[in-house]
């Protein structure tokens, strides 16, 4: 093998440069394009699971009320579920409603993500927690179950991955109920 000279060597270096920002410049047009499309899965999903409005009460003088407009969370991952493109799943809704989706590097999404989502959801969803952030109630298992089936999962489906979120320590599931675990914010 002869040594090539430090010119040939910039040369080359110079080439792959290049060849970097063009590929890299696709890269980012190709992650957009992907960004839109689950942007507009996602709007659709809102679209079809909407808000929850509360009547928060009214002004003593009977002239001012006051609503809250709620988002629920296991009925947008739900949703959102639905509409999302094959290989994506939910993988985490926040208070305040901002969420992730994350590639399952499967062609189509398995199913046991797309259950795991909503029961997550559904268990932050039904989680009440004081101002200092201690819980103060959790759903018990059946009724994670039954939301779930309100949701589209079958019951059996819907236990067994309840079962599975158990084993990986992202809920406690005890007699008085499904609590968050160490690993809920990770899955």
């Amino acid at each position: 093998m002869t040594e090539k000279s430090a010119h040939e060597q910039m040369e080359r270096h110079a080439t792959l440069t290049d060849e970097l920002t063009a590929l890299s410049a696709e890269r980012g047009a190709v992650a957009a394009s992907v960004q839109e499309r689950l942007a507009d899965a996602v709007s659709e999903a809102i679209a079809k699971a909407g808000t929850n409005v509360g009547s928060l009460g009214q002004s003593r003088d009977g002239r001012r009320f006051r609503f809250e407009a709620r988002l629920d969370r296991a009925a947008l991952v739900a949703a959102v579920t639905e509409a999302l493109p094959d290989g994506f799943v939910v993988s985490h809704v926040n208070e305040d409603g901002t969420l992730s989706v994350d590639w399952t590097g499967d062609s189509i999404t398995p199913s046991k993500r797309e259950h795991g989502a909503i029961l997550k959801a559904i268990i932050a969803e039904e989680t009440e927690t004081d101002s200092d952030g201690f819980i103060e109630s959790v759903p018990t298992r059946d009724r994670v179950l039954a939301r779930a089936v309100e949701l589209g999962v079958d019951e059996g489906d819907a236990a067994d991955r309840l079962s599975r979120l158990a084993t990986l320590d992202v809920v406690d599931i005890t007699d008085e109920g499904v609590y968050p675990d160490e690993n809920f914010s990770r899955y």
